[in-house]
């Protein structure tokens, strides 16, 4: 009985012993997740015979992103922040090659939590190509990323899905989160992507935070400035950083040996102006746009400031084979075409929904296409139609590229 005993005790230690030796296993977090609404409708339906390529060449992004196989119909989420309704739209961008139109629209209604939905339009067949939903990514402002059949958007923090707020990079071909920036401290007021790297300041930041596009994990390096509250604005070709903000502005180069972006001037700004977006239509910063919260919009250009309106409504943009820029304003939804860099008078205004087939909605985004003849635009408006502007001298002609069903 004795030896039983000893053995018995041998062998419970050797478990106690061996156990602590082990490694733990966590306990399964069973914490449910929270659902997100479903708001808007997407389906997607097989259709054999439908290649979403239709006179759309091999290799552009337009084609490269087409869905073979499917077809779309979508009805976009209602925007539940206003009382005469519209789409819950986030943000959009034209593909560099223009032959893509990628829309960024909210899931789950103004309380939360959300989820991301994007939708890539063919631009050379005017067809619905490729849609896709990020489960539990919060998105906001997006820039196609240079090189890549992608794009970069600021990532608003939810804490339901244990999601901070940082920058990511989307796939558009697979449709998935493709990198991930280590978390920020704040959400991010603004940013800039270039071939090489992406800029970013931060709410509660008044430094600059350069990321790597090959590796966003990585620490972000730091550059300081003395603007306050700073946003971004980079040259069409890269070359030029501008940091604005209220009472300054500065311009630095980001082609440099060091790879981080190099001051090359700094000014000062109005002290009654303080600038929440801009644009830098061309390769120098000798033309800078900025405009205020009110609707002030003043033209910086050949070292003079001149205003060019008081009611802008916060979207603009510029064709630059021909310096033409675009600025949305507040009275009828309309359109001024201001001839750069001298004119401060717009040499005409047209209202789109005056335009057949005619609206009263608000103009959402704009965006010029530079390899067509004649001036053409895109506009999408605050329920998700989209139109193709013709800018001709006596009356700009609209024709629908998509219309939302009704219900």
């Amino acid at each position: 009985m004795r030896i039983f005993l000893l053995v018995l005790t041998a062998f419970t230690a050797a478990l106690v012993l061996g156990a602590a030796d082990m490694p733990s296993i966590p306990a399964e977090d069973k914490t449910p997740k929270p659902a997100v609404a479903e708001t808007g409708k997407l389906l997607e339906l097989p259709d054999p015979a439908q290649t979403n390529r239709a006179n759309t060449p091999p290799g552009v992004l337009g084609s490269q992103a087409a869905k073979p196989g499917v077809v779309y119909e979508w009805t976009p989420s209602p925007d539940q922040t206003r009382i005469t309704g519209g789409a819950d739209l986030i943000d959009a961008f034209l593909a560099p090659d223009e032959t893509l139109l990628v829309l960024l629209e909210k899931v789950g209604g103004k309380d939360g939590p959300n989820s991301t939905r994007v939708l890539c339009w063919n631009l050379l067949n005017d067809r619905l190509v490729r849609a896709f939903r990020l489960a539990d990514r919060k998105l906001a402002a997006a820039a196609p990323l240079p090189g890549s059949p992608g794009f970069v958007a600021s990532q608003r923090a939810q804490k339901e899905f244990d999601q901070p707020d940082r920058l990511v990079t989307v796939d558009l071909l697979s449709g998935k989160i493709d990198q991930e920036s280590p978390p920020l401290q704040g959400a991010v007021r603004s940013f800039t992507v270039g071939r090489k790297q992406t800029c970013v300041t931060v709410e509660g930041e008044e430094n600059i935070l350069v990321l790597s596009n090959r590796n966003f994990s990585e620490t972000p390096q730091t550059i300081r400035t003395l603007v306050a509250e700073p946003r971004l604005l980079l040259s069409p070709n890269g070359a030029t950083l501008i940091v604005y903000g209220k009472g300054r502005l500065e311009v630095l180069n980001t082609d440099t040996e060091s790879g981080l972006p190099e001051m090359l001037s700094s000014r000062e700004l109005p002290e009654d102006f303080t600038p929440v977006s801009g644009l830098l239509p061309f390769d120098h910063a000798d033309t800078i746009l900025l405009t205020d919260a009110s609707g002030k919009a003043l033209l910086f250009s050949n070292g003079m400031q001149r205003s060019l309106t008081d009611q802008f409504s916060g979207i603009a943009c510029c064709r630059a084979a021909d310096r033409k820029l675009f600025l949305c304003i507040k009275p009828k939804e309309s359109i001024s075409l201001y001839q750069l860099p001298n004119e401060t008078t717009p040499s005409v205004t047209v209202s789109p929904g005056e335009l057949r087939p005619i609206n009263r909605n608000n103009n959402f985004r704009l965006f010029p296409l530079a390899d067509s003849g004649e001036p053409e635009l895109l506009l999408i408006d605050n329920h998700a139609n989209i139109f193709r502007l013709s800018v001709q001298p006596r009356r700009w002609k609209k024709s629908v590229l998509f219309s939302v069903p009704k219900n």
